[in-house]
């Protein structure tokens, strides 16, 4: 079993339009799609869609709450949150027709202490009996930079190996906790190595320090470049197959969700690095954010490439 905690969990609502967004004029939608977002709910969607089982916890709160449990119980993805007082968020993805996407994201309602020690003690039970966890994405109002670092060690008390995705402070201060896995950009690698990497070849050395802190995957997105991975076996790049994009929201979540199955599988890294960016690329054949067809992923694999970097380049 997996588990995905997400401490900012949303109302995820996709908006299709006919025409492109015009300033002060009124938008007409033509398509709404509904799901229960945020980065670890995206991850879960992309377990369960691998075939293997999750549980997908964090924090729910009023009747945004109720209908974030919902639309999991929808999409087949059982669930364990913590109830907070305050409402759950929503966020809004507006698609028109040339393919831009532009979001809408609310701050999560504050949460209080209490409410955040009720979490890690929820995600150390659930801990024990998982294969992996992943900790996505933001904190709402109220927690500090430490707390995905909390959260992170949470569950390295109960010898589990823990995936962390998330951005600015809280993964500058989360590595310091050392998770199993990190999933930064190019931008967010040079912040926290202080290192240069603004090419291939600067992203690798800064990727392998990275690593030699004591971080076992770091697994750095570079967009269309693909992604570059250092660890135990050695450094890799991934590129993926050439698509034409319906929608990429969720899909560096579907890549966290897909790597912690070939970990729980025992899969080999460049294997590993393979099977999730995949699942990511057909993330990205799909209107609903953080869903895919596992056949088109599976087809889709066949074509990734994954090539192992020597030292030196």
């Amino acid at each position: 079993m997996i588990v995905t905690v997400t401490p900012n969990a949303s109302i995820d609502k996709a908006y299709r339009i006919a025409a492109p967004v015009a300033a002060g004029e009124v938008q007409r939608v033509t398509e709404v799609i509904d799901v229960a977002g945020g980065k670890g709910l995206n991850a879960a969607r992309a377990v369960a869609a691998c075939g293997s089982s999750v549980v997908a916890s964090g924090f729910a709160g009023g009747h945004a709450g109720a209908l974030l449990r919902d639309l999991l119980d929808r999409d087949g993805v059982p669930h364990d949150f913590v109830e907070v007082a305050g409402e759950t968020r929503s966020c809004i993805n507006v698609l028109d027709p040339s393919g831009t996407s532009t979001e809408f994201l609310e701050p999560g309602r504050p949460v209080t202490e209490t409410e955040f020690e009720e979490l890690l003690v929820r995600v150390r039970r659930l801990a024990r009996k998982a294969a992996v966890v992943t900790v996505d994405g933001s904190v709402p109002a109220g927690l500090g930079a430490n707390a995905c670092a909390r959260i992170v060690s949470a569950v390295k008390a109960e010898d589990r190996p823990v995936i962390l995705d998330t951005s600015g402070p809280l993964l500058e201060e989360g590595i310091r906790a050392l998770p199993t896995m990190v999933k930064p950009n190019a931008d967010e690698l040079a912040q926290l190595t202080g290192r240069p990497c603004d090419d291939l070849s600067q992203v690798v050395e800064a990727a392998r320090a990275l690593h030699g802190t004591g971080i076992e995957f770091v697994v750095v997105s570079l967009g269309a470049d693909g992604a570059v991975m250092a660890c135990p076996e050695g450094t890799f790049r991934g590129i993926a197959p050439s698509i034409d994009v319906v929608n990429p929201v969720g899909s560096g979540d579907t890549l966290v969700g897909a790597f912690a199955v070939a970990m729980e599988r025992s899969m080999g890294a460049a294997q590993a690095l393979e099977f999730a960016m995949a699942a990511a690329t057909a993330n990205c054949l799909s209107p609903a954010t953080g869903n895919f067809d596992p056949a088109v992923a599976e087809e889709l694999r066949g074509r990734t490439v994954v090539e192992r970097i020597a030292d030196g380049e």
